[in-house]
C-alpha cells in the first residue's frame, strides 16, 4: 500500500554534482572566487556519474536549439571580437543548466540549493549594496548598486525579485527553525533592496509579484494583514526620494512626458531613444540579427544617424531583454527563446492546478515561483538581462519543482484513493479538494516518503 507523500523529505542526497552547483552559485554571487570553471566541470562530472539519472529537459532542448541559432546567426557578423566570448559564455550556461537539471532531483537537494542561494545572494549583492548604500555612500545617484554584475540598480533589483519568490517558495515548505527565520528577514530586507534600486521597471514587477500572490492565495486577510506590516516597515525604511522616484511613473505612459519623468537625469528620455535605435536594427537584420553580444557596437554606429537624439549616442545596450534577443538573434532566435520560457511555465502551471486538490504545499510553491518569473519577465522589459544565470537557474528551480510537486500530488491522490471509505477514491478525493483537510492529512503522514 502507498505511503501518503510528505510535504518536504529531509533527506538530503549529496552528490557530486550538487556540490559543484553549489560552487557555481557562490561564484556567480560573490565574485570572490575564480573558479566558474571549475564549478561547471564539478556539475557535468556529477552528471556523468549519476549512471542513468542525468536529465535533458524540454526547456534545455529549446536553450540548446538558441545557442546552435545564435552561433549559426553570428558566423557573418562585423564584429567577431565581440561575439565570441558571448558564445563561449552561451555554451557555458548550456552545460551549467543540464548539470543543474541533474543535479536538482529530489525535496531536499531543492531545498539546500534555496537556501544555499539565497544565501549567498544575502550575504554578498544585498550585504554590499545595503552597505554601500547606508555605510559608505556610494551609489548611482542616489539608487543602490554594488560591484560588476551587480552595479546596474535595474539589473540588481531584476535579481532581488527571482530571490523574493524563493524567499517565499521556501516559507512554504520550512514550518520552522533558523531557516524560517531567515527566510522571514529576507521577505522584508529583498523589498527593501527593491525600493532601494529605484528601479520603476523592478517596482512594476513587484506589484506583478504581489498581485499573483494575493490572488492565489487562500487566506487573503491574513495575506492582506502580513502585507500591511511589510510595507509599514518598507515605508519607515526606505529614504524619502524612493518615493519621489517612483511617483515619476506617472508622466512615463506618454513620450510628449518623458521630460518630467527624471528631470536633469533623463534616463527616460534616453531609453526612449535607445528603444528607437533598436527597433531600426531589428527592423534592418530581422532574421539573424547582428550577433550575439554584437550589439552594442552596431548601436554606436547606427545612433549617429541624426535622426536619433543625441543622448542615445554611444555603445549602449537595448535597455530590455525582448530587443536585445530579437536585435542579436533576429526572429528566429527570439522565438526559440520565448519558447524556453513557455515550456517551462505550461509544465509548472499545469503542475500546480494538479497539485490544488491533493498537495497544497507543491501548489503554493509553484504559485510564487511562476509569480516571481512572471515579475522578473515584467522587470526584464526595461532590462537586457537575457542570459543572466540567476534566470536560467530559476527556470531549473521551476522545473525541477514542478516534477517533484506531480511526484508528491500523485502519491497523495493513490492514497487517499485506496482508503478512502468503501474501499472508493472519489470520496477521499473530495475531501481532499478541501484545503484544510488535504493540509491537515499531509502533516501526519505515517512515514516521510519524498520522489527518489
Amino acid at each position: 500500500m502507498p505511503r501518503l507523500a510528505s510535504a518536504w523529505d529531509d533527506r538530503i542526497k549529496w552528490t557530486f554534482g550538487l556540490a559543484g552547483l553549489l560552487l557555481y552559485i557562490l561564484v556567480i554571487t560573490s565574485y570572490r572566487l575564480p573558479l566558474g570553471e571549475v564549478a561547471i566541470m564539478m556539475s557535468l562530472g556529477g552528471a556523468v556519474l549519476q549512471r542513468g539519472h542525468a536529465r535533458f529537459p524540454a526547456y534545455l532542448g529549446w536553450f540548446v536549439a538558441f545557442a546552435i541559432w545564435a552561433v549559426l546567426s553570428s558566423m557573418q557578423t562585423d564584429y567577431p571580437d565581440w561575439v565570441m566570448p558571448e558564445l563561449v559564455t552561451l555554451i557555458k550556461l548550456c552545460l551549467i543548466v543540464f548539470a543543474a537539471a541533474s543535479a536538482l532531483q529530489t525535496p531536499a537537494q531543492l531545498r539546500v540549493f534555496m537556501v544555499f542561494f539565497l544565501g549567498c545572494f544575502a550575504l554578498f549583492p544585498l550585504r554590499g549594496a545595503v552597505f554601500n548604500f547606508f555605510i559608505y555612500h556610494s551609489d548611482m545617484q542616489g539608487r543602490a548598486i554594488w560591484n560588476l554584475l551587480y552595479s546596474n540598480p535595474n539589473d540588481l533589483g531584476a535579481m532581488a525579485l527571482l530571490q523574493l519568490s524563493m524567499t517565499c517558495a521556501l516559507l512554504v515548505v520550512v514550518p520552522k527553525g533558523w531557516v524560517r527565520w531567515a527566510a522571514t528577514a529576507g521577505v522584508i530586507a529583498l523589498p527593501m533592496l527593491i525600493l532601494m534600486t529605484q528601479s520603476r521597471g523592478v517596482f512594476l514587477g513587484l506589484t506583478v509579484f504581489i498581485v499573483l500572490a494575493f490572488l492565489g492565495h487562500h487566506r487573503r486577510l491574513r495575506l492582506t494583514l502580513q502585507l500591511l506590516i511589510v510595507a509599514a516597515v518598507l515605508a519607515s525604511a526606505a529614504p524619502s526620494s524612493v518615493w519621489a522616484r517612483l511617483q515619476t511613473l506617472r508622466s512615463a505612459t506618454d513620450a510628449s512626458t518623458l521630460d518630467d519623468v527624471d528631470g536633469a537625469e533623463g534616463s527616460a528620455r534616453q531609453r526612449y531613444e535607445i528603444w528607437r535605435v533598436a527597433f531600426k536594427i531589428i527592423r534592418e537584420h530581422p532574421i539573424t540579427g547582428v550577433g550575439i553580444g554584437a550589439y552594442r557596437p552596431v548601436h554606436e554606429q547606427y545612433a549617429l544617424n541624426p535622426e536619433f537624439n543625441p543622448t542615445a549616442e554611444g555603445q549602449r545596450d537595448t535597455h530590455s531583454l525582448y530587443f536585445n534577443v530579437l536585435a542579436e538573434t533576429g526572429f528566429p532566435g527570439f522565438a526559440l527563446y520565448i519558447g524556453m520560457l513557455c515550456v517551462v511555465m505550461y509544465t509548472a502551471e499545469r503542475a500546480r492546478r494538479r497539485c490544488k486538490r491533493v498537495f497544497q504545499t507543491g501548489a503554493k510553491q509553484l504559485l510564487l515561483l511562476e509569480a516571481g518569473l512572471l515579475a522578473f519577465l515584467v522587470a526584464s522589459i526595461f532590462g537586457s538581462l537575457p542570459y543572466l544565470p540567476h534566470l536560467l537557474l530559476h527556470l531549473v528551480l521551476l522545473y525541477a519543482v514542478s516534477k517533484v510537486s506531480l511526484a508528491h500530488a500523485a502519491r497523495n491522490a493513490a492514497y487517499l484513493g485506496m482508503n478512502g471509505p468503501h474501499g472508493g477514491g472519489r470520496a477521499s478525493i473530495a475531501r481532499a479538494a478541501n484545503p484544510r483537510s488535504s493540509n491537515r492529512v499531509l502533516k501526519r503522514p505515517r512515514r516521510a516518503a519524498g520522489p527518489g
